[in-house]
């Protein structure tokens, strides 16, 4: 499709496909979720994360996901990020959501699987997709983090982080 726009500067990648410019790396991660950029294509194209590494820095993007190993996988092959950002809204009802989002406490696990200093939530709060309440997510994920006492903050649309 977007050779047929003429677009010339994008790329396909595999899972653990890397792209490297001026000292920074992007890795492609797999994720647990789905595919679909046309009527008649689920799953043709991968759905992934992002680590993105620069020196010895680096920062993780889940973009979305369902709870997996493949957080413990991405640690284990690229190591682990310094930050993460996870999602942890749009999960109600479970039994359905759960196999492409996650709920804060499943967002925990990530973070956990992946060893990473400091999380941020996102995925929450822009418009109503689930059941769960508008506000639910970043509640939950307190009530989480202050169980596992581990540094994951919810971010508020729009918020910037300051990067330690």
């Amino acid at each position: 499709m977007l050779k047929r726009k003429k677009i010339q500067n994008a790329s396909q990648f595999q899972w653990w496909e890397s792209y490297e410019n001026a000292g920074i790396t992007f890795t492609f991660t797999p994720v647990k979720h789905w595919s679909k950029r046309g009527l008649f294509d689920r799953n043709k194209s991968l759905w992934g994360g992002w680590f993105v590494q620069f020196n010895d820095y680096a920062i993780y993007h889940a973009g979305d996901t369902g709870y997996s190993n493949d957080f413990i996988k991405t640690k284990e092959v690229l190591g682990s990020p310094k930050y993460a950002l996870i999602p942890i809204g749009a999960y109600d009802p479970e039994w359905f959501m759960a196999s492409s989002h996650v709920n804060p406490e499943d967002a925990v696990k990530i973070m956990l699987d992946l060893e990473a200093d400091y999380a941020f939530g996102m995925h929450w709060g822009t418009f109503v997709l689930t059941d769960e309440d508008t506000l639910e997510p970043p509640i939950r994920l307190q009530a989480a983090t202050q169980k596992n006492k581990i540094e994951f903050k919810s971010l508020i649309p729009g918020d910037l982080i300051n990067l330690k």
